[in-house]
């Protein structure tokens, strides 16, 4: 018995200093784990971090033209790497983060460019779906952008210096990305009269009477002048984004309003397929609202060409046809005119359109 009980103390002796030996190696393998995965950190050259959200923070560095991301709770693999364009030196020394669409994350900016105090952004959006940034391309384009997360928008106020003033608003989309919603030219009749009284000699403008079309976008259009040849007979059309000038001498030939050395200037005429030929221009001459429609494609004598159709409140007045030799005037008694100059060429029976 006693030799039974020594013998098994004795084995519980040995056993003993092996069991504390077994736990104080796991020990140093479970301190040795948490140590290197906390090490990554310090492995890292990063500028900054920020918070996504209350449950996501990311650390970033800043490049020429790149941002790395980690994820400070991640193993120390790299989250994503963005790229991005600037024209300006010290971009990569600002990176902005804050909530710019309204949804709760903090979304990334960098400047794209600066110049004449109007400024552009990069852009990259959280994706909650994704658990990284998506660039939003259409928001560089955007002059001095002015979001509204409340309402999910996007406002801009350009100042041009002959122009005027164009205020436009855009909306984020459930794909992160940018629509249009509205754009508002805000001085657009002083900048019309500037440039009536340049081109025709008299500052007077006056809306037109009906709905104006370019390209299938509403415009802003004023019959220009009140006297002369180019001041009834002509016309500003105003986009946000393009002026043009109608002389009614030449029906539907539009020409583009320059701004040349501090002066109003005409620009070459738009006879492209798309930028004049859905052109449908109302105004007033006198009591008789006319309008000009582009609505028919087909052959003038020999040539490929369009037609204008020039009707009035009280009944159709002529036909202008645009063709690859030139463009033809046929008018009200049936004569054709070729370069809508007085010089009689033929009659319309001779060029039909077909």
């Amino acid at each position: 018995m006693k030799f039974g009980k020594f013998a098994t103390g004795l084995c519980i002796l040995l056993i003993l200093p092996l069991a504390v030996s077994c736990d104080k190696e796991k020990s140093a393998v479970q301190a040795g784990e948490s140590t290197r995965s906390a090490d990554w950190h310090n492995r890292i050259e990063y500028d900054g971090s920020f918070y996504v959200s209350s449950k996501t923070k990311l650390l970033y560095s800043l490049d020429k033209g790149s941002i790395t991301l980690w994820d400070d709770k991640g193993d120390g693999d790299v989250l994503q790497k963005l790229s991005y364009d600037t024209a300006v030196p010290d971009a990569m020394e600002n990176l902005i983060q804050t909530d710019v669409n309204g949804d709760g994350y903090a979304d990334l900016q960098t400047v794209y460019s600066q110049e004449q105090d109007q400024s552009c952004y990069n852009l990259w959006l959280w994706s909650e779906q994704t658990g990284m940034y998506q660039a939003c391309g259409r928001y560089r384009l955007i002059k001095n952008p002015q979001p509204d997360p409340e309402a999910g928008t996007v406002s801009s106020m350009v100042q041009t210096e002959a122009f005027g003033t164009v205020q436009s608003t855009y909306r984020f989309t459930d794909t992160l990305d940018l629509e249009s919603i509205s754009q508002e030219i805000i001085d657009a009749d002083s900048v019309a009269a500037s440039i009536a009284a340049a081109l025709t000699g008299d500052a007077a403008v006056v809306p037109a009477a009906g709905p104006a079309m370019i390209g299938g976008e509403e415009c802003t259009t004023y019959t220009a002048g009140t006297t002369g040849m180019r001041g009834s007979n002509a016309h500003i059309a105003y986009l946000p984004d393009a002026v043009w000038y109608v002389d009614m001498q030449c029906l539907g030939m539009y020409r583009t309003v320059e701004w040349k050395e501090g002066a109003y200037a005409l620009g070459p005429y738009m006879d492209e397929a798309g930028q004049v030929q859905d052109l449908a221009l109302a105004y007033k001459e006198g009591i008789r609202e006319i309008t000009i429609t582009a609505k028919e494609n087909g052959a003038f004598g020999v040539w490929n060409a369009v037609r204008y159709t020039v009707e009035a409140d009280d009944g159709f007045l002529c036909f202008s046809c645009r063709t690859e030799f030139g463009d033809w005037y046929i008018s009200t008694d049936g004569v054709a005119y070729n370069g809508f100059v007085k010089g009689e060429v033929g009659t319309a029976s001779e060029y039909t359109f077909s």
